[in-house]
């Protein structure tokens, strides 16, 4: 697909999470599949495996019930690349993010080795997210880094730096529907809640102070397409995903003070 802007090269980027998730109908036999899924990705350059069984509680009319799901995942040598497999979906993801054009081959990997075990994927969608970490210089503020309409409410009754931010906006676009969150933390968490179980290495230089405000910025754009699975078409999902949120990342998320500080 052709850019419709030119690649953002930031030497000071503030990625610190890229990841495209691709939901398909549950496959309940997953189990019996992965070990040849894993064996092909170790020899493609994934041969570290991290699998984890997770506890869902999930609440019914009779009360608490509770139900086991698990989680395989495999990463590359300098742990900042995994490949997520579950029942329902998988997912590639880094935290060593340089262009998009070096992204979508991981991604196509990932997808590829998976139905190449699994016949008759069925796609249900596809979803990618950016988060970036926003660390102001010296005498400035964040509100220096993101556009007004994500300041949140001031009020002269507020403590100075006692206020943080939970901001949601969600939008629909001609391929999906896009969220856009803004997120704040003195607890040095640098991925959002829902993200932080995930086992990779994510750089912060310089390390956090303790009480740092951590301000996350949060883009997720998803279609919900049901279709086949064919090569090559959630690639191309993806690269229309992008388009947008890099869009809505320049034009409506950050400031120009913001790119220039990144450069």
């Amino acid at each position: 697909m052709t850019r419709t802007l030119p690649a953002l090269k930031l030497s000071k980027s503030p990625l610190v999470l890229v990841l495209c998730q691709v939901r398909f109908s549950p496959i309940l036999a997953m189990a019996q599949y992965f070990p040849k899924i894993q064996d092909k990705l170790r020899l493609k350059g994934y041969p570290v495996v991290k699998n984890a069984v997770i506890q869902e509680l999930l609440i019914t009319p009779a009360g608490g019930a509770s139900a086991k799901h698990v989680r395989w995942q495999v990463q590359d040598k300098t742990g900042t690349q995994s490949i997520v497999v579950t029942e329902n979906f998988l997912a590639f993801q880094t935290t060593a993010y340089t262009v998009f054009e070096d992204f979508v081959p991981q991604l196509a990997l990932a997808i590829e080795t998976l139905a190449e075990e699994v016949q008759g994927l069925y796609l249900q969608r596809i979803g990618l997210r950016y988060v970036d970490l926003v660390r102001p210089g010296a005498n400035e503020t964040w509100r220096e880094y993101v556009r007004p309409e994500l300041h949140g409410l001031r009020s002269s009754a507020f403590v100075e730096d006692g206020q943080t931010q939970l901001h949601q906006s969600t939008a629909k676009t001609q391929h999906g529907t896009m969220i856009v969150r803004l997120y704040q933390n003195r607890e040095g968490q640098v991925l959002p809640p829902d993200l932080t179980e995930d086992d990779l290495k994510v750089r912060v230089e310089p390390a956090l102070s303790p009480n740092e405000l951590v301000t996350l910025i949060d883009l997720d754009h998803f279609s919900e397409r049901q279709v086949d699975y064919e090569r090559g078409f959630a690639e191309n999902q993806a690269w229309a995903l992008h388009d947008d949120l890099d869009r809505v990342f320049r034009e409506s998320v950050v400031t120009g003070h913001a790119l220039k500080a990144w450069k």
